[in-house]
C-alpha cells in the first residue's frame, strides 16, 4: 500500500459521510417544516368559516350586548352567492377579482341590505340592480357585482400552493344585534364557467359570523371598552395547484444547473479547468434562475419551497466545486488516480440520489 493512501481513504469515507448526514437532516428539516406548514394552513383554513373559533391573529367577536336603551331590531337577511367569473388572481400583486351575482330576501320595508353592505379587504368596482320585487310578506333584491379584494397569499409552499379566497361583506348600517345575515347555501355556487389559469377549485363553502374591530369607533353611544360586531357573510373558494407544471417549469433552469455542475464529477481530476469551469458556470447559472423565480412572488420574510429548493441546489453546487478541490488534489499532490475517481463516483451517485429525494419528498409532502 502505497504512502498516504490509507489516509486519502478515510478522508473519502469521511467526506461521503458528511455529505449524506448533511443530505439527510436538509431534507427531514425542510419537508417537517412544509408539512407543519400546510396542516397550519389548513387549520386557518377551516376557522375562517368556523362561526365558533376565531381566525389567528384575528380579534375575538364581542359576545356581550350593552345597554341599548330600545330593544334590538333583530333582523334576518337571507342572503347567497353566485361566482360567475374570477378575472385575475395575482399572487404578487396580493389581490383578486371576482365578478358575483349576490341576492338578499327580507321582510323588514325599512332597510335595503343590498344597498348598505360592504365589502370586506376589498372594495366594489361596480354593483348594478338585476332583479327586484316584492310579495305579501317579503322583499327580494338580486346584484351583480364586480370587485377587487386584497389577498395575502401564503407562499410557503409556492409553487405547490393551495389558497383559499374569500368575499366577505357585512351591513355597515346595523350591528349584529340589529342584523343577522342567513346564509343560502342551497343557492350560493361557483359556475362551470370560472376557470383560473394554473388552479382547480376543490371546494366553496358560505358561512355566517361575528365580525370585531378593535374599537367602539367613537361612536359615544356604545361603552368605552366595546368592540363594534357585526354579521358578516363568507362565501369561501378553496384553489389547488392543477399539478407539477409549474413546480417543474419554474426548477427547469436550476435543475439544469444542478445537472452541469454534477457532470464535472465525470470529468477526470487532470483536466482541472473544466471541471471547475462546469461548477462555477452552474453556480451563477443557479444565480440567475433564483431571481428569476424570485420576480414571480411577492416579498416575504420567511424561507417557502422555491427558497429551499434552490438554497439546496446552491448548496449542491457547491459541494461539487469542494469535490473538485479535493479530487485535484488528490490526483496531483498525492498521485492517487484511482482513489481519485472513486471520491468522484461515490459523490456522484450520493448528490445526484440525496437531490433527487430532497426534490421529490418536499414536493409530495407539499402536495398532500
Amino acid at each position: 500500500m502505497r504512502l498516504g493512501e490509507t489516509s486519502v481513504r478515510k478522508l473519502i469515507v469521511v467526506w461521503c459521510v458528511f455529505l449524506v448526514v448533511v443530505y439527510a437532516l436538509a431534507t427531514f428539516y425542510v419537508v417537517s417544516t412544509i408539512k407543519k406548514d400546510r396542516e397550519t394552513a389548513a387549520l386557518r383554513h377551516e376557522f375562517v368559516l368556523d362561526p365558533t373559533r376565531t381566525e389567528p391573529g384575528k380579534t375575538k367577536a364581542e359576545t356581550q350586548l350593552f345597554d341599548l336603551g330600545r330593544a334590538p331590531e333583530n333582523l334576518t337577511v337571507h342572503t347567497g352567492i353566485y361566482v360567475d367569473r374570477i378575472s385575475e388572481v395575482s399572487i404578487r400583486s396580493s389581490r383578486w377579482i371576482v365578478d358575483f351575482f349576490v341576492w338578499f330576501r327580507w321582510q323588514d320595508k325599512n332597510i335595503r341590505p343590498g344597498q348598505s353592505f360592504h365589502m370586506i379587504n376589498g372594495k366594489v368596482l361596480s354593483k348594478e340592480l338585476e332583479t327586484s320585487y316584492q310579495t305579501a310578506d317579503e322583499f327580494y333584491e338580486l346584484y351583480e357585482v364586480s370587485a377587487e379584494i386584497t389577498k395575502v397569499f401564503d407562499i410557503a409552499r409556492f409553487p405547490l400552493d393551495d389558497h383559499l379566497l374569500t368575499i366577505r361583506f357585512e351591513d355597515h348600517d346595523r350591528q349584529f344585534f340589529d342584523l343577522i345575515y342567513v346564509p343560502d347555501a342551497a343557492g350560493s355556487r361557483v359556475s362551470s364557467r370560472v376557470a383560473i389559469p394554473g388552479f382547480e377549485i376543490y371546494d366553496t363553502r358560505i358561512g355566517e359570523k361575528k365580525h370585531s374591530y378593535k374599537t367602539r369607533r367613537g361612536d359615544a353611544r356604545q361603552p368605552e371598552n366595546y368592540k363594534a360586531t357585526y354579521s358578516q357573510l363568507v362565501y369561501g373558494i378553496w384553489i389547488k395547484r392543477s399539478g407539477w407544471a409549474l413546480y417543474a417549469k419554474m426548477l427547469l433552469g436550476i435543475v439544469a444547473s444542478v445537472a452541469v455542475a454534477l457532470i464535472a464529477c465525470l470529468v477526470s481530476a487532470e483536466h482541472t479547468d473544466p471541471r471547475f469551469a462546469l461548477g462555477i458556470g452552474g453556480f451563477f447559472a443557479a444565480v440567475a434562475s433564483t431571481y428569476i423565480m424570485a420576480q414571480k412572488v411577492p416579498e416575504s420574510g420567511v424561507m417557502g419551497l422555491s427558497d429551499y429548493v434552490t438554497g439546496f441546489s446552491l448548496i449542491t453546487i457547491l459541494m461539487t466545486l469542494l469535490t473538485s478541490a479535493m479530487s485535484v488534489h488528490i490526483f496531483n499532490r498525492l498521485n492517487q488516480r484511482a482513489l481519485a475517481q472513486k471520491l468522484d463516483r461515490a459523490v456522484l451517485v450520493i448528490l445526484v440520489v440525496g437531490y433527487l429525494l430532497f426534490n421529490v419528498s418536499v414536493a409530495g409532502v407539499a402536495l398532500l
